[in-house]
């Protein structure tokens, strides 16, 4: 999209709370700011069902899944489905402030004033590296990182990519540093975050929507129970007699099931370690930890923030945990990140 209008100067916020010119615009328009990637985090997000239905899913699941308590959200809808932006405005809004005033610019991810690629690639940033997959021309996974990914980050990063369309190549591709896209589009095919109250009312939707679905699946096992309860009381009553040994049968098979649903049970314990592990490998300390049942949250400081992307892949690609979630909280200084970790393995 070009702007019908001489283009606005476009300045980079970085993770320091700098502000780096990067074009000059034209006309004298007020300035547009991109933040840096490592300010941001990236989820691509597929619903399922009709535009209506999608947007509204892509709506809700932003609210609900920010990985910050105060966040700044961009959704975007490209090649069927939502790329869906967000960064921590307890952080970003104090700068924007201190030099814009009440009357702050509009702001966007660095990522969005870049050339459109085809499948994967490495861009060189001026604070580190983006490991991209792009969809027929739309991207579908984003990770920041502070130094070039090696093999091993590499793997990680392309095995959370479920069916490529484009195998991933072996090697991470020699990094790219990109020109700057001056009329980039920030939030005009976009939408900011929605409401509480929007929320609501889409929670509202979807709720009696769901509701609907339920209530069709119990009458239609209604009307398969009531098929089967004459044959299940005539079989009961033909086999009355063995109805002591059953009994003890039925005893016995809750015992073993018991027993093997304690075997089946997550191990946090087992999973402190293995996340634990990988924080070491990168040199960092957790501040604190916490087990919910299979719930285990690991704090670590707001510091390593750019390195979240790479940590969460990382957790992920041990196997040992699912829905991998980093929640930052600027107000202590500290980022937690909640994983449910995976039951054993049958013996």
């Amino acid at each position: 999209m070009s702007w019908p209008f001489p283009t606005p100067p476009l300045e980079l916020l970085s993770a320091d709370g700098r502000f780096a010119p990067l074009t000059d615009g034209a006309g004298g328009r007020r300035p547009r700011v991109l933040l840096a990637r490592e300010l941001c985090s990236f989820e691509w997000f597929e619903p399922a069902g009709g535009r209506a239905a999608t947007d509204q899913a892509a709506r809700l699941y932003a609210r609900a899944s920010a990985p910050f308590l105060n966040p700044g959200t961009l959704v975007r809808r490209a090649g069927g489905g939502y790329a869906i932006w967000w960064w921590d405005r307890e952080r970003t809004d104090p700068w924007l402030a201190a030099r814009y005033g009440a009357d702050a610019p509009p702001v966007a991810p660095e990522t969005l004033a870049q050339p459109a690629a085809t499948d994967w690639r490495v861009v060189r940033l001026a604070s580190g590296f983006e490991l991209q997959y792009w969809r027929h021309s739309t991207l579908v996974a984003s990770s920041w990182r502070r130094t070039a990914p090696d093999a091993v980050a590499w793997t990680a990063f392309a095995r959370q990519q479920r069916a490529p369309q484009v195998a991933p190549p072996a090697e991470p591709p020699a990094p790219q540093a990109l020109p700057v896209v001056q009329d980039a589009d920030f939030a005009e095919r976009g939408w900011r975050d929605v409401s509480p109250a929007q929320t609501a009312q889409l929670a509202l939707g979807a709720g009696a929507a769901l509701l609907a679905v339920v209530s069709l699946f119990w009458v239609g096992q209604a009307l398969r129970l009531g098929q089967l309860s004459a044959g299940l009381e005539r079989e009961a009553l033909a086999q009355s007699g063995a109805v002591v040994q059953r009994r003890a049968d039925a005893t016995t098979r809750r015992q073993i099931a018991a027993y093997q649903a304690l075997g089946d049970r997550p191990e946090p314990i087992g999973g402190l370690k293995t996340a634990l592990d990988v924080l070491r490998r990168r040199g960092i300390a957790a501040k604190a930890f916490s087990i919910d049942g299979a719930a285990l949250t690991v704090v670590v400081p707001y510091a390593v923030l750019g390195q979240m992307g790479e940590i969460t892949q990382e957790l992920e690609a041990t196997g040992a945990f699912t829905d991998v979630r980093p929640m930052s909280n600027s107000a202590d200084g500290t980022i937690g990140i909640r994983m449910l970790v995976k039951a054993s393995p049958a013996g």
